[in-house]
Order: C-alpha cells, then structure tokens, then sequence
C-alpha cells in the first residue's frame, strides 16, 4: 500500500464519517423532544439527562473522527 492510497483512504472516511455526525447531529437536535420521549420511556430519563448525553455522544464522536480519521490523514500529509 503506497503512502497515495493510504492519504485517500483517510479523506474519504474523514468526509464520510463528518457526513455521518453533521447528519445525526442535526437529526438529534431536529428531533429532540422525539428523542426525549424515547429515551423516557425506555429508561425513565429526564429531559437534562438526555441533553447530556447526546452531547457526550456527540463529543465522543467528534473525537474518534478526530483520532482515527483526521490524525492519520495529517500525519501522511506531513511525511509525504
């Protein structure tokens, strides 16, 4: 595997994956009393706790992207 292939490889799972969270961020914040009402129901949440934890989703997302996808794309970039 050639340093080329690897540099496209992480550009597209970076773009893909940020598709993916611009996507579920967008949809959680859309539909959130959908989301609160679910999450009620199932586990008898409250409306602060559901916030906080689509939001620890959302950072926990936004942080493997960052690890996993954007840090290997910028180290290839950088011994290339």
């Amino acid at each position: 595997m050639d340093l080329e292939l690897l540099e496209k490889f992480f550009l597209w799972c970076m773009l893909v994956n940020t598709a993916v969270y611009a996507f579920t961020a967008i949809a959680l914040f859309a539909i959130r009393d959908f989301v609160y009402n679910i999450h009620n129901k199932l586990f008898n949440m409250d409306r602060e706790a559901v916030d906080k934890s689509t939001q620890k989703y959302l950072a926990n997302f936004k942080l493997l992207i960052t690890v996993f996808n954007f840090a290997p794309w910028i180290a290839i970039l950088i011994i290339k």
